[in-house]
Protein backbone atom coordinates (compact mmCIF):
# COMPACT_ATOMS: atom_id res chain seq x y z
CA UNK A 1 0.00 0.00 0.00
CA UNK A 2 1.18 3.50 -0.84
CA UNK A 3 0.10 6.34 1.46
CA UNK A 4 0.01 9.84 -0.06
CA UNK A 5 -0.34 12.98 2.05
CA UNK A 6 -2.01 15.11 -0.60
CA UNK A 7 -5.11 17.27 -0.38
CA UNK A 8 -7.81 17.90 -2.98
CA UNK A 9 -7.56 21.63 -2.29
CA UNK A 10 -4.00 21.72 -3.69
CA UNK A 11 -4.93 21.48 -7.37
CA UNK A 12 -7.67 20.63 -9.84
CA UNK A 13 -5.97 17.32 -10.68
CA UNK A 14 -5.75 16.35 -6.99
CA UNK A 15 -9.38 17.33 -6.39
CA UNK A 16 -10.39 14.57 -8.79
CA UNK A 17 -8.37 11.83 -7.08
CA UNK A 18 -10.18 9.22 -4.99
CA UNK A 19 -9.29 8.50 -1.37
CA UNK A 20 -8.45 4.89 -2.29
CA UNK A 21 -7.27 3.60 -5.64
CA UNK A 22 -6.15 0.24 -7.00
CA UNK A 23 -3.23 0.43 -9.40
CA UNK A 24 -2.68 -1.77 -12.47
CA UNK A 25 0.41 -3.12 -10.67
CA UNK A 26 -1.81 -4.55 -7.94
CA UNK A 27 -1.21 -2.27 -4.98
CA UNK A 28 -3.49 0.23 -3.30
CA UNK A 29 -2.99 3.97 -2.97
CA UNK A 30 -4.49 5.52 0.14
CA UNK A 31 -4.89 9.29 0.51
CA UNK A 32 -6.12 9.83 4.08
CA UNK A 33 -5.84 13.64 3.90
CA UNK A 34 -7.51 14.12 0.52
CA UNK A 35 -10.58 15.85 2.04
CA UNK A 36 -8.65 17.98 4.52
CA UNK A 37 -8.40 21.74 4.15
CA UNK A 38 -5.21 23.64 4.86
CA UNK A 39 -6.89 24.78 8.08
CA UNK A 40 -7.43 21.13 9.07
CA UNK A 41 -3.73 20.42 8.56
CA UNK A 42 -2.51 23.24 10.80
CA UNK A 43 -5.27 22.56 13.36
CA UNK A 44 -3.92 19.01 13.67
CA UNK A 45 -0.43 20.42 14.18
CA UNK A 46 -1.76 22.64 16.96
CA UNK A 47 -3.81 19.83 18.55
CA UNK A 48 -0.69 17.67 18.90
CA UNK A 49 1.64 20.58 19.70
CA UNK A 50 3.72 19.99 16.57
CA UNK A 51 5.46 22.92 14.91
CA UNK A 52 4.85 23.10 11.15
CA UNK A 53 7.80 23.02 8.80
CA UNK A 54 9.57 26.39 9.33
CA UNK A 55 9.47 27.08 5.58
CA UNK A 56 5.72 27.69 5.86
CA UNK A 57 6.45 30.74 8.03
CA UNK A 58 8.93 32.00 5.44
CA UNK A 59 6.36 32.30 2.67
CA UNK A 60 6.55 28.85 1.13
CA UNK A 61 3.29 27.25 0.08
CA UNK A 62 4.79 23.83 -0.64
CA UNK A 63 7.73 22.27 1.14
CA UNK A 64 8.25 18.90 -0.51
CA UNK A 65 11.13 20.32 -2.52
CA UNK A 66 13.05 23.58 -2.41
CA UNK A 67 12.18 25.36 -4.52
CA UNK A 68 9.17 23.57 -5.89
CA UNK A 69 8.79 23.70 -9.68
CA UNK A 70 5.16 24.62 -8.95
CA UNK A 71 6.14 27.63 -6.83
CA UNK A 72 3.89 30.62 -7.33
CA UNK A 73 4.95 34.22 -7.84
CA UNK A 74 4.95 35.19 -4.14
CA UNK A 75 6.72 32.01 -3.14
CA UNK A 76 9.45 32.54 -5.73
CA UNK A 77 9.83 36.12 -4.49
CA UNK A 78 10.33 34.85 -0.92
CA UNK A 79 12.81 32.19 -2.04
CA UNK A 80 14.87 34.76 -3.96
CA UNK A 81 15.15 37.16 -1.05
CA UNK A 82 15.53 34.60 1.73
CA UNK A 83 17.55 31.92 -0.03
CA UNK A 84 19.49 33.56 -2.89
CA UNK A 85 21.99 30.70 -2.77
CA UNK A 86 19.21 28.33 -3.92
CA UNK A 87 18.46 30.56 -6.91
CA UNK A 88 22.16 30.70 -7.73
CA UNK A 89 22.40 26.89 -7.47
CA UNK A 90 19.54 26.51 -9.94
CA UNK A 91 21.10 29.07 -12.28
CA UNK A 92 24.33 27.06 -12.27
CA UNK A 93 22.44 23.85 -13.07
CA UNK A 94 20.60 25.60 -15.90
CA UNK A 95 23.97 26.55 -17.39
CA UNK A 96 25.35 23.00 -17.03
CA UNK A 97 22.25 21.43 -18.60
CA UNK A 98 22.30 24.07 -21.35
CA UNK A 99 25.72 22.78 -22.43
CA UNK A 100 24.25 19.33 -23.06
CA UNK A 101 20.98 20.55 -24.54
CA UNK A 102 20.23 20.12 -28.24
CA UNK A 103 18.25 23.38 -28.10
CA UNK A 104 21.06 25.24 -26.31
CA UNK A 105 18.79 26.07 -23.40
CA UNK A 106 17.51 24.81 -20.09
CA UNK A 107 15.02 26.13 -17.59
CA UNK A 108 14.13 24.95 -14.09
CA UNK A 109 10.53 26.11 -14.55
CA UNK A 110 8.38 25.01 -17.46
CA UNK A 111 8.82 27.81 -19.97
CA UNK A 112 8.04 27.90 -23.65
CA UNK A 113 10.01 31.13 -24.15
CA UNK A 114 13.28 29.94 -22.60
CA UNK A 115 13.03 32.05 -19.44
CA UNK A 116 15.53 30.97 -16.85
CA UNK A 117 15.49 31.26 -13.07
CA UNK A 118 16.76 34.86 -12.94
CA UNK A 119 14.06 35.93 -15.43
CA UNK A 120 11.45 34.35 -13.17
CA UNK A 121 12.92 36.05 -10.09
CA UNK A 122 12.63 39.44 -11.83
CA UNK A 123 9.03 38.61 -12.77
CA UNK A 124 8.30 37.74 -9.13
CA UNK A 125 9.07 41.37 -8.23
CA UNK A 126 6.36 42.74 -10.51
CA UNK A 127 2.72 43.60 -9.98
CA UNK A 128 -0.10 41.77 -11.75
CA UNK A 129 0.69 41.57 -15.44
CA UNK A 130 4.42 41.14 -14.92
CA UNK A 131 5.56 44.35 -16.60
CA UNK A 132 5.82 46.91 -13.80
CA UNK A 133 8.15 46.57 -10.83
CA UNK A 134 6.33 46.63 -7.50
CA UNK A 135 8.24 49.24 -5.48
CA UNK A 136 7.17 47.66 -2.18
CA UNK A 137 8.68 44.37 -3.30
CA UNK A 138 11.83 46.09 -4.54
CA UNK A 139 12.30 47.60 -1.09
CA UNK A 140 11.39 44.32 0.58
CA UNK A 141 14.65 42.76 -0.58
CA UNK A 142 16.34 45.11 1.90
CA UNK A 143 14.02 44.42 4.85
CA UNK A 144 13.14 40.72 5.12
CA UNK A 145 10.38 40.07 7.68
CA UNK A 146 10.72 37.29 10.19
CA UNK A 147 7.46 35.71 9.08
CA UNK A 148 5.45 35.92 5.87
CA UNK A 149 3.26 32.83 6.00
CA UNK A 150 0.69 32.21 3.27
CA UNK A 151 -1.30 30.30 5.89
CA UNK A 152 -1.54 32.87 8.67
CA UNK A 153 0.98 31.10 10.92
CA UNK A 154 2.63 34.31 12.10
CA UNK A 155 1.82 35.69 15.51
Amino acid sequence: MSWQGIRAQESLARSQMPEREETPEGYEIYRPLIKWTVEDVFAMHAKHNIEPNPLYKLGMGRVGCMPCINAGKMELFEIARRFPEEVERIAQWEEIVKLASKRNGASFFASSDGEQIWDKVEWSKTVHGGKQIDLFKALAFEDVPVCSSQYGLCE
